[in-house]
């Protein structure tokens, strides 16, 4: 696995396929979200998986995470992209690790926020994503939250999108991923008490991609328009009673118990 992700880090654009956009209306999404769970809380100690957008595109959130906190920690098991990362967010306070998720080369109970977004969905396996999130789990501090997001499968464009990315039509390959029901019920197993639930980002991804990337060659910066009128619609689909099989994403918060 690690050499794909070499592979992609390789890649002269590897974001090329998200729209400018798109990726600042991802990164404001997750920003609320993160912003709406903490409740004011101000966590000193912060670790976000995966550094794919700190690396390479405009949906970078790490900086903005927890603004005050004293420690925070960005992996990716990719060293490229922990490299690259590191150039965008040189400020200090801020750690870069090359580590894998599913054997994290972190002490137990170090971090106040862990924030992990589609990260164990590009896993191949099942037992991989639980390797994975006991690892999230273990590293949380008492009384700490783990927020992560996953690929949505109950989004009827999933499947599709999940075959593409097997074709190469991405610069990533979609895995295993997990319902929210499944999600939560395996955080209780881990002791984990489930706070929130949420959905995020609305747009029918590939078709939605598709069109983007077809209006900005044809109208270039010009496109601005069109794609944010057509970004306000499939944000309003969130309000709406089907949103939990138009989400992109679905997302859980969950606290570790005090001891």
């Amino acid at each position: 696995m690690n050499s794909t992700w070499e592979s992609v880090a390789r890649d002269p654009h590897p974001s090329a396929y998200l729209d400018p956009l798109v990726a600042r209306q991802k990164r404001e999404a997750h920003l609320q979200l993160v912003r709406r769970w903490l409740r004011g809380l101000n966590p000193q100690s912060v670790l976000k998986t995966d550094l794919f957008e700190e690396a390479f595109g405009e949906d970078r959130v790490l900086l903005d995470l927890a603004p005050n906190a004293r420690h925070t920690v960005g992996i990716d098991i990719a060293a490229t992209t922990v490299i690259a990362a590191r150039r965008h967010c040189s400020a200090a306070g801020f750690s870069f690790l090359v580590s894998d998720v599913r054997a994290l080369a972190l002490r137990t109970d170090s971090f106040e926020l862990v924030f992990s977004n589609s990260t164990l969905d590009h896993f191949e396996t099942r037992a991989e994503l639980l390797a994975a999130l006991r690892e999230l789990v273990r590293v949380v501090r008492p009384s700490g939250l783990l927020i992560i997001t996953l690929d949505n499968p109950w989004n009827p464009l999933y499947p599709l999108l999940r075959w593409a990315t097997r074709l190469r039509q991405a610069p990533y390959v979609l895995g295993y991923t997990a319902s929210r029901q499944q999600l939560n019920g395996w955080l209780n197993d881990l002791g984990m008490e489930v706070v929130e639930n949420g959905w995020l980002i609305h747009n029918p991804r590939l078709l939605s991609t598709g069109l983007f990337l077809g209006l900005r060659k044809i109208m270039g910066r010009a496109a601005d328009g069109p794609i944010r009128t057509l970004l306000r619609l499939f944000e309003f689909l969130g309000r709406l009673p089907a949103a939990p099989f138009t989400a992109c994403f679905s997302a859980v918060c969950a606290r570790k118990p005090a001891r």
